[in-house]
């Protein structure tokens, strides 16, 4: 997500997510959701007029946050993948 944790909220997407949630958990069983803020949408800010956004903040959550990110998103998908209540009785 490009927005900040604080710009969830305001903006109401945490709303959103938990119905999202919840409508899977209601057609698959289970459902969980793996937000990363303050993402990047660009390899070069200064190349651009990026108007609003915190160049540095970016930066340095990329550089702090981003690979714990990273390995949440791996932990996941091991839970999706072995634990039982996330799998379909599709055969």
């Amino acid at each position: 997500m490009n927005v900040t944790e604080d710009k969830l909220k305001e903006f109401g997407f945490d709303k959103h997510i938990a119905v999202n949630e919840v409508s899977m958990r209601m057609i698959f069983g289970a459902s969980e959701s793996l937000l990363c803020f303050n993402t990047v949408q660009f390899k070069d800010y200064s190349k651009i007029v990026a108007i609003g956004q915190d160049v540095e903040a970016k930066a340095r959550r990329i550089k702090e946050v981003f690979p714990v990110d990273c390995q949440k998103a791996f932990d996941m998908g091991v839970r999706f993948a072995t634990n039982t209540q996330y799998r379909t009785n599709a055969t």
